[in-house]
């Protein structure tokens, strides 16, 4: 149980590490794009995006969480994976380059099909890297994995300015996607071995596929719907409201990538570990997930209350529209994170098939708002539907899941609506500070931290003091 601990706060740290260190490379690239590039342009990219981020779920099927999840995982399943994966990636590479026409002159913008063709490419790329990730993964190496993936963003992040600059346009954020997938697979190969072993086996193909099925069918779905909405907007409302619709999500995707990571790889592998403990499970996934609710809330008041300061400083007058996009998503993103981690419980303990379920009940809600959007040509109706949706589905996808591990506390949500009566708040005091003008924005700044902190104290959600106290003897303990 130590044991699993050290490697969870080991693996916690790195991954944060180098999750914030690779995002933080691709913040400032995307800002400096922003301000060499327009919003049509990302406007392009975001619907490029939708296809390969949906061929992405797609090609990997839930098999590398398979591998994570199965105990003394064989070469053959390894390599059964392998095959499965770039055969799934060369027929959707010849999917998207068969229908890249089709798809260019939908949107009127015949750029398109040569852009998705070309980032195509990723996906086949991809293919050569999933296993030696999986196993990186299953052997908690995080240090490595975030090594990998640092050096990759920050060459290509490096390049695609460069060309931006040349004059390249949209085609500079392209070759920066490509270059990436490229680099850090090139360092799987490089430091973990090339992997190109071509047998295939049915029986351990079944085994994984049959808990993959489940969680590649909810993702498709989920990744579908949520990036619908830049599909929408580029057609029925304009290219440019797409892109800043696009950078709006972009930076509030930072802290939902760095959750997202966490709940993907370091919980899920280490907490998968006690999955023949139920108690000891629920014990360390009550209080793992205590921890990230008061982070979730802090990250979300801070982007709610301070988005049009970070917009103005990052991006520029040019992109101050993304703020109603930034402001909205950012509240939908509070669930979704949480609902994210809540699925690590239905994939430890083999649940997929809820997972699938619960999409559906989450979609039907979703498509009612989203022709209730298109109804009234409302981009509020549209997003606001997109928010009470992803809310709903936490409420439903977190009762289910707690009956899994006989978990289910009344205290637990208690604790969610204080977190949310704590922002809202938060919001009331300091947003009109926050839309003033930068100096106040950054004057109230300190004074907001310290009412988030002392409102979770008031409300006895946690004592900040005490945890890092007690977590701090905890670390002087191991180390005598």
């Amino acid at each position: 149980m130590s044991a699993i601990k050290n490697k969870l706060i080991k693996g916690t740290i790195w991954s944060v590490l180098g999750q914030m260190a690779s995002l933080l490379i691709t913040l400032i690239t995307n800002i400096w794009l922003a301000r060499l590039l327009s919003p049509k342009e990302f406007g392009q990219v975001s619907i490029i995006m939708f296809f390969i981020t949906l061929a992405n779920v797609f090609t990997e099927s839930g098999l590398g969480g398979a591998l994570v999840r199965k105990k003394n995982a064989s070469k053959l399943d390894y390599s059964t994976v392998f095959v499965v994966n770039l055969l799934l990636s060369i027929f959707c590479f010849f999917v998207l380059f068969s229908f890249s026409g089709l798809i260019s002159k939908h949107y009127n913008d015949t750029t398109i099909a040569n852009l998705l063709v070309v980032c195509g490419c990723i996906l086949i790329i991809n293919a050569f890297q999933m296993t030696q990730n999986a196993k990186i993964i299953s052997d908690m190496r995080f240090k490595q994995k975030s090594i990998y993936r640092f050096i990759a963003v920050l060459i290509g992040s490096s390049v695609g300015i460069t060309l931006a600059y040349n004059g390249f346009g949209v085609w500079s954020i392209v070759c920066l996607q490509i270059l990436i997938a490229a680099i850090n697979t090139i360092l799987l190969w490089m430091f973990e071995g090339f992997y190109l072993n071509l047998r295939f086996s049915k029986k351990s193909f079944k085994e994984l596929y049959g808990f993959g099925i489940n969680t590649t069918l909810a993702s498709l779905l989920n990744t579908g719907f949520d990036n619908i909405y830049q599909l929408i907007l580029a057609k029925y409302f304009s290219m440019s409201q797409t892109g800043l619709y696009y950078q709006a999500k972009k930076l509030q995707d930072v802290p939902g990538g760095i959750i997202t990571m966490l709940s993907q790889s370091v919980l899920f592998s280490s907490l998968a570990k006690l999955q023949d403990n139920k108690e000891a499970f629920a014990r360390a996934y009550n209080k793992i997930t205590l921890y990230l609710l008061v982070v979730l809330g802090f990250i979300s008041c801070f982007i709610y209350i301070y988005s049009k300061s970070i917009v103005e400083l990052l991006y520029g007058a040019q992109w101050m529209g993304a703020v109603f996009y930034m402001k909205l998503l950012t509240i939908a993103s509070f669930f979704y994170m949480q609902e994210n981690i809540n699925r690590i419980i239905f994939k430890v303990y083999n649940k997929t098939k809820k997972i699938l379920h619960l999409e559906y009940i989450k979609k039907a809600i979703q498509t009612i708002s989203i022709c209730l959007g298109l109804y009234y040509m409302s981009l509020e109706v549209l997003i606001i539907g997109f928010v009470i949706t992803n809310s709903i589905s936490y409420f439903i996808n977190y009762f289910f899941s707690r009956r899994i591990i006989d978990s289910f506390n009344w205290t637990e949500l208690l604790v969610l609506f204080k977190i949310i009566l704590v922002c809202v708040i938060c919001a009331f005091v300091f947003e009109k500070f926050a839309n003033s003008n930068f100096s106040e924005a950054l004057i109230s700044l300190p004074f907001f931290v310290f009412t988030y902190c002392c409102l979770l104290y008031f409300m006895r959600i946690i004592n900040i003091k005490k945890e890092i106290v007690t977590m701090f003897n905890s670390y002087h303990r191991k180390s005598i």
